[in-house]
């Protein structure tokens, strides 16, 4: 997946007229113009709840519900790094069951921990295109069948030096490899949500 990550905004002050990030036009559908004019008021919107300090559970629902109207069959969650750096803390996922998000959360990162909390120990992408013959996912791999989940790329959530912040995750119910438009999402998701986590860090 892409990392590249557009400059972000200072901490501090208004951050609603940050730049949004665009699909491509070439790759959209005949109705383009009207989707990506939705996309973008969407995500201007989101920045807009960043300036007036909303609760950050609610700033990262509406970005995951954001970028899984975008994909229909694809459900994502955004996770948090714990204060000490070892452990995953939820952020939102209001597409997985309960029953997955209480047990992912609090789990340790690591070298194999799955997709997210692999990719936030590596500071990496990490593409597993099938849960049930990846290594990655060795311990988790009856969580994933209980909750129906095949495939799972992680891209870990940045601040501009690098610095780990936490994890946004994209999930399918089949194998499946991810696309370039797929890859154009997950940018605009680490791009808003490293926005909203430093600043709610920072407050």
């Amino acid at each position: 997946m892409d990392e590249t990550k557009a400059e972000a905004p200072a901490e501090s002050g208004d951050i609603s007229s940050a730049p949004t990030q665009m699909l491509r036009r070439e790759d959209l559908q005949v109705d383009t113009d009207s989707r990506e004019a939705k996309f973008q008021e969407e995500q201007s919107q989101i920045l807009k709840m960043i300036s007036a300090n909303a609760p950050l559970s609610e700033i990262l629902t509406k970005l995951v519900l954001l970028i899984e109207e975008q994909s229909p069959g694809m459900l994502c969650s955004v996770l948090l790094l714990s204060a000490d750096g070892n452990h995953i803390e939820h952020g939102a996922a209001p597409s997985l069951a309960p029953e997955y998000v209480k047990a992912v959360n609090g789990e340790p990162i690591g070298p194999k921990n799955g997709s997210c909390g692999t990719a936030m120990y590596r500071g990496k992408p990490v593409i597993v295109t099938d849960i049930f013959e990846d290594p990655l996912w060795e311990d988790y791999r009856d969580l994933a069948a209980a909750s129906r989940l095949r495939a799972c790329w992680s891209t870990p959530i940045l601040t501009d030096r690098g610095k780990v912040l936490g994890s946004f995750a994209m999930y399918y119910r089949e194998p499946r490899v991810p696309t370039g438009e797929e890859s154009r999402l997950t940018s605009v998701a680490t791009y808003i949500a490293g926005i909203a986590i430093e600043r709610h860090r920072h407050n």
